[in-house]
């Protein structure tokens, strides 16, 4: 009876292989999600950049068309724009700044009397590399957005 008592009390093993892998598991969650948030913060600020320069080169305008007043029977006015300024202006405007020590590149720049559009890029590295995962393609992060402005009067 007390060989029977003590082989049913007996621990069966321990729980510090199970603890350890949850550990592992929750730590390469907590990179994971920092890549993700890091990643969001980089592509909110280049969307940011890209905005602010496209809307500067949005300014410069046409005078020829303008002062011809090539849409004057149309419903809807519009002014209309000097692609080659334009394109001029956001490139200078693009290559002065950068996203956390990196160069923004200019992928496509498309312009038409009255919009601009663009789409602009870079590439890094990602902030945490997780240790047990060595894949080139999760390592390196290339983000990019696209943005546009319109010269639409408003009423």
């Amino acid at each position: 009876m007390a060989i029977a008592k003590l082989l049913s009390s007996r621990s069966r093993g321990s729980l510090i292989p199970l603890s350890f892998g949850f550990f592992l598991i929750a730590i390469c969650l907590a990179f994971i999600s920092i890549n993700i948030s890091s990643a969001y913060a980089v592509k909110r600020e280049l969307n940011n950049i890209g905005e602010a320069a496209i809307n500067k080169a949005a300014h410069s305008i046409n005078l020829f068309a303008y002062y011809g007043e090539l849409n004057r029977y149309q419903s809807q006015k519009r002014v209309p724009l000097d692609c080659y300024v334009a394109n001029n202006e956001f490139v200078r405007l693009i290559q002065n700044t950068d996203v956390s020590g990196k160069e923004i590149n200019i992928d496509k720049f498309q312009c038409d009397l009255y919009e601009l559009s663009a789409q602009i890029s870079l590439s890094a590295r990602m902030p945490i590399q997780i240790p047990f995962f060595h894949l080139s393609n999760l390592d390196n992060l290339r983000i990019s957005t696209m943005i546009g402005a319109s010269s639409k009067i408003q009423p």
